[in-house]
């Protein structure tokens, strides 16, 4: 029988692929629901290890279970129809997003917020996107620094971003981290035409966690492929 060694190699590779991106790359989205009253306070560790749908958070895209999460005491659950346009901006489906159709987000209290991402060893964080918005309840601009840095400090993502009078944008990093790299999504308000404490909020959080292919998918594949040609060679 003939034997065609492109189209083996080609076979081979497009099985490396296949595997390589059936790796575990799991999505968690965070919608704040069912968090309790106004203006409770986020616990620290809110959606650490997810491993199942829960008040405010889904897993149905999958899970992150080796992904540890430290809210910073200043984020608390705000109740109110000021953020209908946050909460309209991307529509969760359920009452992990929001409760009775009233909108329920993730507020900033202050000025400087932080929400840091922990993974296990082996895994890496991968920061998906997120509503962020400033309410039409008092005219005036706000400006702030939003940044991703690691556990040295280093700045790894950065954008700015500008409001005037009531604005939601969606905010997409899309960024991909190292194994075993912890990263801080950092709020850092630069200037406020008024007293804006409490007029902005964010909304549906999505994250990911992922890992290497293991030597015994898409690695050893490729080993008994390279081992295959060669004895056809023969």
């Amino acid at each position: 029988m003939k034997f065609d060694k492109t189209k083996t190699s080609r076979s081979i590779l497009a099985l490396g692929i296949l595997l390589g991106a059936s790796t575990a790359c799991h999505a968690t989205i965070i919608g704040f629901g069912n968090l309790g009253g106004n203006n409770t306070n986020i616990a620290a560790g809110f959606v650490s290890n997810a491993s199942a749908d829960g008040n405010g958070f889904v897993v149905s895209n999958g899970t992150t279970p080796d992904i540890a999460l430290l809210w910073d005491n200043n984020w608390d659950i705000h109740t109110s129809n000021r953020f209908d346009p946050l909460e309209a901006q991307t529509i969760g489906g359920g009452a992990w997003d929001n409760e009775s159709n009233i909108a329920r987000i993730g507020q900033l209290d202050g000025g400087i917020h932080t929400i840091k991402f922990t993974p296990n060893a082996g895994f890496a964080v991968v920061l998906n996107s997120f509503d962020f918005a400033h309410t039409n309840e008092t005219a005036g601009t706000t400006s702030w620094n939003l940044s991703l840095t690691d556990s040295s400090l280093n700045t790894v993502w950065t954008q700015t971003v500008g409001f005037t009078n009531g604005q939601t944008f969606t905010i997409t990093p899309n960024f991909h981290g190292q194994l075993g790299q912890s990263y801080t999504l950092n709020f850092n308000r630069t200037a406020s035409s008024y007293g804006s404490d409490g007029r902005h909020g964010i909304d549906n959080l999505s994250f990911n966690q992922s890992l290497v292919p293991e030597p015994s998918s898409a690695g050893l594949l490729g080993i008994a492929g390279l081992v295959l040609l060669k004895r056809r060679r023969k």
